[in-house]
C-alpha cells in the first residue's frame, strides 16, 4: 500500500482506520491487572470482522479494508501518516480497553476530524471513562473462543449499520456545531458548567446550565444537562419542563443535530412522565419513549425505560418484549438482562439459570464490578444495585449485600431505591437466593431515609 501522503483522497473510501494498543499491555479488567494482547485481538476479532464487512452499493460496494498504524506505516513520517488516515478513512474503529493514551488522543482527532464514521469498542470488563461515558462504546470478548464468533459478528453488525445510517457520532462536531451560532459570553458558562460537573459539583453545575439556557435560547443543550439534577432529586416538574424546553428549541433548530437530541431528550421525558404520572396513568410516558425509540432504534436505555412502564401497567408480555429488544441492540447491558431475568421468573413462578444464562450473568458481573471499581465509579447507584444483583444470583449473596448498601448510599432520591426494589420485588419468594430478604430490607431503610412511604 503506498503511504497515506501519496493516496489520492479517493483511496481511503473503502479504509476502517483501527485505533487501538500495540503488542501486549497490562490492563485492569474486574478491579485485577491482566497482561492483554491487543495484536492477537487485532488479527482474531477486528481484522477479520472488518474485511466481511461491505460497503454501501451507493458508495460503490466492495468491502472494508482494515487498516493498523504498526502494520502500514513504513515512511518514518508515521504522525503524518496516521493524521491521513484519522482524517480520511471511510471509518474508524477504536478500542479503549485499557485506557491507553494514545488512543484516546487518536480518538479525540478522529471526533473532531469526521462528524460521522467512527464506533468505540472495549472488552466487556473494561470500564468507560468518565469523559466518553455518553458516548457508546460496544462490548468484545475473544475468551473462550466460543464468544469469538459472536463479537465478530457484532463488530460486522457495528460498522455495518453505521454505513448505512451514517449518523452523526462525533460528539465534538455536535457540540461544535451549535456553539459557532452561540453569543461569546456563553461559552464561559459552559465551561464553568463542564468544569463544576466534572468535580462532582452538580448542583452548581445545573445552575450554569440555566444560565447558559437564558443566555441562548436557541441552543437546546443546556436544557438537557440541565434535566438531570432535578432528575436525580426528584422533581419530576423541573425536569419535565427542561425537557420540553429543550425539544422546543430542538423543533425551531429543525433537527440540526441529526435527531440525537430528540431521541435522547424523549427518552428522559418519557421517564419522567411515568415517574410522575403513574399513580393516575400507569402508562404515563409511553408515547414520549416510543417518540425516543423512533429517532434512535439502537438506544438500548428507552426500550429498557419503555419495558418497566408496560410492566407497571401489568402488561407482561410486551413488558418482556422491551427489555428482550433492549439486551439485543445493547449487545447484553447488564440492566435490561436482569430485568428481563426478573421477569421470566415471575411470569414462571420459579428462579433458575441455565449455563447459557449463567455465563451472561457471569459477563453482566464483569462489566459492572469494572464500572464500580473505577475512581470514581461509573453509573451509580445502579452499578452497583446491577453488580449485587448479579452476585445474589451467582451465589455470593454477601458480597452483593455490600454492593447494594454502596450503591444505596449514593441516592439522592427515595425514588432510585424504591425503583431498585421494586425490580427485586419480581423474584418469586421460593427462588432459595441467600441473601434476597437482607437486601431488601436495607432497601426499604434507605428508602425510608430519603423521605419514601
Amino acid at each position: 500500500m503506498p503511504t497515506a501522503r501519496h493516496m489520492p483522497m479517493d483511496d481511503f473510501r473503502d479504509i476502517c482506520f483501527v485505533i487501538m494498543p500495540f503488542g501486549v499491555k497490562e490492563v485492569w479488567l474486574q478491579g485485577r491487572k491482566y497482561n492483554v494482547d491487543f495484536d492477537q485481538i487485532y488479527e482474531r476479532l477486528f481484522k477479520p470482522a472488518i474485511s466481511s464487512v461491505q460497503l454501501p452499493a451507493k458508495e460503490g460496494g466492495g468491502h472494508l479494508r482494515p487498516v493498523r498504524a504498526d502494520q502500514e506505516f513504513h515512511s518514518g513520517l508515521i504522525d503524518l501518516e496516521m493524521f491521513h488516515y484519522l482524517e480520511y478513512s471511510r471509518f474508524a474503529l477504536a478500542d479503549i480497553t485499557g485506557l491507553n493514551a494514545n488512543v484516546f488522543y487518536e480518538l479525540g482527532a478522529r471526533h473532531r476530524a469526521r462528524e460521522s464514521g467512527t464506533a468505540i469498542f472495549r472488552h466487556c470488563d473494561a470500564a468507560i471513562p468518565f469523559d466518553i461515558n455518553q458516548v457508546k462504546a460496544f462490548p468484545y470478548t475473544v475468551d473462550p473462543d466460543d464468544r469469538l464468533e459472536s463479537s465478530r459478528g457484532i463488530v460486522a453488525k457495528v460498522l455495518t449499520d453505521s454505513l448505512a445510517r451514517n449518523a452523526w457520532d462525533s460528539p465534538i462536531r455536535r457540540a461544535l456545531q451549535l456553539q459557532r451560532a452561540e453569543p461569546a459570553e456563553v461559552e464561559d458558562v459552559l465551561l464553568a458548567a463542564e468544569n463544576a460537573t466534572r468535580e462532582a459539583e452538580f448542583e452548581e453545575a445545573h445552575k450554569c446550565w440555566i444560565r447558559a439556557s437564558e443566555l441562548d435560547t436557541r441552543n437546546p443543550l443546556p436544557d438537557l444537562r440541565a434535566s438531570d439534577y432535578p432528575k436525580k432529586h426528584g422533581d419530576w416538574d423541573l425536569t419535565i419542563r427542561l425537557l420540553r424546553q429543550c425539544l422546543n428549541k430542538e423543533d425551531a433548530l429543525d433537527g440540526v443535530l441529526n435527531g440525537s437530541t430528540y431521541a435522547e431528550a424523549y427518552r428522559e421525558l418519557g421517564i419522567a412522565e411515568n415517574r410522575r404520572d403513574r399513580a393516575t396513568y400507569p402508562r404515563a410516558g409511553e408515547e414520549s419513549l416510543r417518540k425516543a425509540i423512533h429517532f434512535n432504534p439502537e438506544d438500548f436505555d428507552a426500550w429498557a425505560s419503555l419495558g418497566g412502564v408496560l410492566r407497571r401497567a401489568n402488561d407482561e408480555t410486551g413488558a418482556l418484549e422491551a427489555y428482550e429488544e433492549s439486551v439485543r441492540v445493547s449487545r447484553g447491558h447488564p440492566y435490561p438482562l436482569l430485568m428481563a431475568l426478573k421477569l421470566r421468573a415471575k411470569t414462571t413462578g420459579r428462579w433458575s439459570l441455565d449455563a447459557k444464562t449463567n455465563a451472561e450473568v457471569g459477563e453482566a458481573k464483569g462489566f459492572r464490578l469494572a464500572q464500580v471499581t473505577h475512581d470514581p465509579p461509573i453509573d451509580p447507584p445502579w452499578s452497583h444495585f446491577d453488580l449485587a444483583e448479579c452476585l445474589l444470583y451467582l451465589g455470593h449473596g454477601h458480597d452483593a449485600l455490600e454492593y447494594a448498601r454502596e450503591g444505596l448510599r449514593s441516592c439522592t432520591a427515595a425514588w432510585m431505591p424504591e425503583t431498585f426494589l421494586s425490580a427485586l420485588e419480581m423474584l418469586p419468594d421460593s427462588g432459595g437466593l441467600d441473601g434476597l430478604n437482607e437486601i431488601k430490607s436495607a432497601v426499604r431503610e434507605r428508602y425510608a431515609e430519603l423521605g419514601g412511604s
